[in-house]
Parts: C-alpha cells; sequence; structure tokens
C-alpha cells in the first residue's frame, strides 16, 4: 500500500482586491528586498547568519566509543574560488532564514567532492516526481548528487521549507506600512512646529514679513518673544496617535523577534529587557533556544558530504564562555580532576604550551599544583602525593 497521497486544497480565504503572492492585508510588498528595509528583519537575519558563521567547525570521525578530531575538508575550508568558509555559513544561514530554503551547487572531480558552491533560492525549481525531487537551476536540469538542500520549517510531503517572510509577510508588511507612512510624515507632512495667532485681519505680506522677523529672531535662539497687537503663540505638539504609533512600531519589532526566535534585547529593542544572571547563561539560553535548530540542520547536510563515518560539528564555546574568575576556575577543577591537562586549558585561553603541561594529574589534597619540576601522581594511578 502506499503511504503518497493527494493532498487536498482548503478554500482560500478572502483576500482584498489586487491581492497577489507577494502582497498581504496591508497593501505593501513584502520580498526580500523589501523585508530587509525593515530593521528587525535585517537585525534578525544579520545575528544569526554571524552568529552561526563565526562559530569554529570540527570535524570528528567516530570510532567505536572514541571521537577523533579529523581536518576540515578542502571544500568546506574553501568552498569554492569566490566563497569562503564564513561566507559559505553565512548565506545558508541568511537564505533559511529569508526563503526557507537554502542550496548548494556540489561539483566533483575525480570522483571526490571539490567545491559548493551557493545558490539564490529564486534560481532553484524544485518539482516532485515520485517519491524524489528534482532540481532545475535557471532552466538547466541538475542531478540530486550535485545538490545540497537544506530547508526550514517543512510540512511532511512538501518539497520545499516554508519562508518565513512568505508566511509572516502581513507582521512584516505592517512594519513597511509603519515606516512609510513616519517617512511621509516627517519627510513631506506640512504639520508646523507652531502657530502664531491674532483674531485680528493681516494682509499675505504682513504675514510673510512677520513669519521671516520671527525665524530671524528666534531660530536656534532662546530669546524672550515680545507679542504685541493681539498676537497669540501656541505650539503644535505631536498627537496621541503618533505617540502611540511609535510605541506600536517598538512592538513590531518584538513580534519580528519572535518570528526568528531571537531575543529582542539582542537588536535592541526598547521594550525588552536583558534578565539573565550572567552572560553565560545569556549564551546559553541564545544557543539552546534559538541557534541550535539552525546548527543541526547545517551540521546534518555537511555530515552527509564527510567521507568515513566523519561528521561536522560546531563549537559554541565561545558563546557558552563565562566571565575570567569563573572560567579560570573551571579550568582549576578541570586539571584538578583529571579531566583535562594545563595545556588543553591554556590553549582555550589563547596561551601558549609550556613543557610538562601535556600530562593529567589529579590533585590530591596537601599536593602542590603541576608545573615543571614538579612530581605529581598521574591521573589513574592510586599514588600517595610527593613529601
Amino acid at each position: 500500500m502506499s503511504l503518497l497521497f493527494e493532498r487536498r486544497s482548503l478554500p482560500a480565504p478572502l483576500q482584498p482586491a489586487g491581492f497577489t503572492l507577494g502582497n498581504n492585508w496591508t497593501g505593501e510588498t513584502v520580498t526580500e528586498e523589501s523585508a530587509l528595509e525593515v530593521a528587525a528583519v535585517l537585525a534578525c537575519v544579520s545575528l544569526l547568519a554571524d552568529s552561526v558563521a563565526s562559530l569554529p567547525l570540527r570535524a570528528i570521525k567516530q570510532i567505536g566509543d572514541r571521537n577523533e578530531p579529523q581536518g576540515i575538508p578542502k571544500y568546506i575550508s574553501s568552498p569554492s574560488p569566490t566563497v569562503t568558509s564564513y561566507e559559505l555559513i553565512h548565506m545558508l544561514v541568511s537564505s533559511l532564514a529569508l526563503h526557507g530554503n537554502a542550496y548548494g551547487l556540489l561539483e566533483y572531480k575525480g570522483g571526490l567532492l571539490s567545491s559548493i558552491t551557493p545558490l539564490h533560492p529564486d534560481h532553484v525549481t524544485v518539482t516532485v516526481v515520485g517519491g524524489g525531487r528534482t532540481y532545475t537551476v535557471s532552466g538547466v536540469d541538475v542531478p540530486n548528487d550535485n545538490m545540497l538542500h537544506l530547508r526550514w520549517f517543512t510540512a511532511p510531503q512538501q518539497a520545499k521549507g516554508i519562508s518565513p517572510i512568505h508566511s509572516q509577510r502581513t507582521t512584516i508588511g505592517l512594519s513597511l506600512a509603519m515606516d512609510r507612512h513616519l517617512a511621509q510624515f516627517y519627510g513631506e507632512g506640512a504639520t508646523p512646529s507652531s502657530v502664531l495667532e491674532t483674531d485680528g485681519d493681516m494682509t499675505v505680506e504682513a504675514a510673510k514679513v512677520l513669519q521671516a522677523t520671527w525665524e530671524a529672531q528666534h531660530r536656534r535662539r532662546r530669546r524672550p518673544a515680545v507679542l504685541s497687537g493681539g498676537l497669540k503663540w501656541r505650539s503644535v505638539s505631536a498627537s496621541a496617535a503618533d505617540m502611540e504609533l511609535n510605541a506600536t512600531r517598538d512592538a513590531q519589532v518584538q513580534e519580528i523577534a519572535r518570528i526568528f526566535r531571537v531575543p529582542a534585547h539582542m537588536i535592541g529593542s526598547s521594550g525588552a529587557s536583558q534578565t539573565y544572571q550572567n552572560v553565560e547563561q545569556a549564551g546559553v539560553q541564545f544557543v539552546t533556544y534559538t541557534l541550535l535548530p539552525w546548527l543541526r540542520r547545517i551540521e546534518d547536510a555537511l555530515s552527509a558530504l564527510m567521507p568515513n563515518a566523519e561528521v561536522v560539528r560546531f563549537d559554541t564555546s565561545a558563546f557558552l564562555r563565562a566571565d575570567t574568575i569563573n572560567r579560570y576556575r573551571a579550568h582549576q577543577v578541570g586539571i584538578a580532576s583529571g579531566f583535562i591537562t594545563p595545556n588543553e586549558a591554556r590553549n582555550t585561553e589563547g596561551l601558549e604550551p609550556y613543557v610538562g603541561g601535556d600530562e593529567f594529574f589529579l590533585a590530591l589534597p596537601g599536593a602542590p599544583m603541576a608545573g615543571p619540576g614538579i612530581d605529581l601522581p598521574p591521573a589513574g594511578i592510586d599514588a600517595s602525593p610527593p613529601q
């Protein structure tokens, strides 16, 4: 019995006149380019892409219960003549965050993978044929073995991932509409900062002279004003609706941050605050709830290209590093318990190794600290400390 079946389409909701794929209830067209005009979208996408691309990549070969470090293949460390390793990861995450899909063209030489070239999602067409997928890049068919395809939120039997900017186009469109309204208000608006009023009649020429005199006397100055002839000065302040619009704009920033599951305080939202106890806890929260799904998608995709049971893993220790004193205490505990060597701790801090620092030791009660010329009992041996 085949598990494949035809998906039923639900009736389309009522849509405004002129509604197209890129439009939404606000009337704004939401595309990759227009979405990046929203500062919150650009901040979220760049934060995700920069954070993931900045993490070091580790290649590991799994041999039984042991993990042996391996060298990063050249097609990852130098994906193509025009793309660096950082740019490859950055482009994959950016494409996923904006389009829900990321593609890479795989090229082989002598049966071995030699390069990975990122492709723009708009240039790739995915077609479901039977139980598989076929790819077309700018009208040219590409074999499945030559295509790297990563997907964001994906429903069962769906060939492509859902695009965040498409599924949330109304939220992003609302931000575009508010930005456009404010730009027109301040750029093209005719609302003055103040008004000079009088109950008497005044000719156009007299009004122009009064306006010019007032500006000449008080612009960028704070001199006392003298009014005569029944003149009154009245300030024109922003309306309550305009003040509420500014508050709504900040709420939209938090909405967009929620789409990408980015902590709002990390993109500068004034309505969000840092509530973590320390920097290390903030890093743990960011890696666990924001970055981890993105990391796993890329790790799985690149690991599928690795030979000989090798896998690729991101080193997230940069985000999980504590403050200086707690970090040094962690090194001390690790060295004293025989978990790490002194040179491994020094390497973590970017310091040069020293002679004798590559051995594991157990710091028993009363024993001196590890160092050159000090005969500490090696880990795993029941020995008494030197007298």
